[in-house]
């Protein structure tokens, strides 16, 4: 009877994110603005620096590559609910997958099968809205680190053409993932990094195959126009909906238009001091980089964990550094959830505990605090009016920051990891 009941619940399941999928994919998400923009590369029009209609009051720009318009052109003949369906349950594939890869990196045979769906239930718990908001919004996020892990796997499996292949193609697509080329080059996978530049390059004159060399030329010159960080509007993003250094510091630092009447800023610098800061900040995270991956460089990462603490820091960084950020772009953050939920989970029991009991509630202390800032700051938990005041102080931001703190503290060796668990 048991096993019954547990085979009909997971049929529950089932049906039930089916369910919501369809109801996703019927609405109008980010999705249709990459499928209008790929019938305007068809038609041999741009689709950048103008405003692509989504549904009634909401239009939005398109800031991806030309390339990944070509791949949608088919897909822009469908009706749009199948492209959706078919991306979304692309996106259940991915999230599967992801926590596959993940846990790849870590010893999960200690964990007992209650402590394994503890793992599994708070990561989930603690990085649902920014999967609600990749659903919602049919947006890339999920693909982009599934994208990324499953590369770096490939590379690990010395399949570099294919893992190459990947890389590239996501980079292509948008460019956050480049921060991967130079840590795969620090820890001596020359291989993987030479295999992505070599497609990186090719897929920038892929699209000339299809639309001729001179409008590949003008569209991948219209696309940097768009996406070039020293662009005014990615000065200085004072809205609601970005969240990153670049939404945060300039509120500190210097007095902003934004969306709400409450003052951010505790000085009155200049616009020039206020920039020389903001990248100031964002080459020391970069720097920081460093401290995590220690020296000497090109070698190999000693463990599996070890690896895992790297690109959990990195992941972090992609969000905060990156200007135009939005919230289902801190999905980024869920490496650095799984690591370091499975210590949190693994020393629950003070008899098991590896590390003190200081650092363990410090640790505790750090992922609450990260949690409500960046998880029930959500609407659907505070309300509207409450949550609009989250996002004009950008709790998400500061949220990441402390899950930095966290990762730069809490090395495997800090937390009690002594296995030898090797790559």
């Amino acid at each position: 009877m048991h096993a019954k009941i547990k085979q009909y619940s997971i049929y529950a399941l089932y049906i039930l994110v089916l369910a919501f999928i369809i109801k996703q994919a019927l609405g109008s998400g980010d999705f249709k603005v990459f499928l209008e923009a790929a019938k305007l590369v068809a038609s041999g029009k741009t689709p950048y620096n103008q405003w692509i209609f989504v549904s009634e009051g909401v239009t939005c720009l398109y800031f991806y590559s030309p390339l990944w318009a070509c791949i949608l052109i088919p897909f822009s003949y469908l009706p749009n609910f199948i492209p959706n369906f078919i991306w979304l349950l692309a996106n259940t594939y991915f999230l599967y997958r992801i926590w596959l890869l993940l846990s790849y990196y870590l010893n999960l045979q200690k964990l007992t099968t209650s402590e394994l769906r503890w793992l599994l239930f708070l990561s989930t718990v603690m990085s649902l809205r920014f999967v609600l908001y990749n659903f919602g919004l049919i947006q890339m996020t999920i693909f982009l680190l599934w994208g990324s892990l499953e590369s770096i796997h490939l590379f690990r499996k010395n399949r570099f053409i294919l893992g190459g292949i990947l890389l590239a193609l996501i980079i292509n697509i948008k460019i956050l993932p480049l921060v991967l080329i130079p840590y795969l080059i620090y820890r001596k996978e020359f291989k993987g990094a030479g295999s992505t530049l070599f497609f990186s390059v090719l897929f920038l004159f892929l699209p000339a195959l299809f639309l001729g060399w001179s409008t590949n030329f003008n569209l991948h010159k219209e696309w940097w126009s768009v996406i070039n960080p020293s662009n005014g509007e990615h000065l200085i993003e004072s809205g609601l909906g970005v969240h990153s250094l670049t939404a945060l510091i300039p509120s500190l630092l210097t007095e902003t238009t934004g969306d709400l009447p409450y003052t951010r800023n505790i000085f009155n610098l200049d616009l020039q001091t206020t920039y020389y800061i903001l990248n100031s900040v964002r080459i020391g995270f970069v720097l920081l980089t460093l401290y995590v991956l220690q020296w000497p460089p090109f070698k190999s990462s000693k463990t599996k964990t070890n690896e895992l603490h790297e690109l959990s820091y990195i992941f972090l960084l992609i969000p905060l550094i990156f200007p135009h950020q939005q919230k289902y772009d801190f999905f980024f953050i869920y490496p650095a959830l799984f690591y370091i939920l499975y210590f949190v989970v693994l020393n629950f029991k003070p008899q098991n505990r590896k590390m003190s009991n200081v650092n363990y509630f410090t640790l505790i202390t750090l992922l609450a605090l990260s949690f409500i800032l960046m998880t029930v700051s959500t609407d659907g938990i505070i309300g509207r009016p409450l949550n609009l005041i989250t996002q004009h102080y950008k709790t998400v931001t500061y949220g990441a920051l402390i899950l930095v703190l966290a990762v730069l503290i809490y090395t495997p060796s800090k937390l009690g990891e002594n296995d030898k668990h090797l790559l």
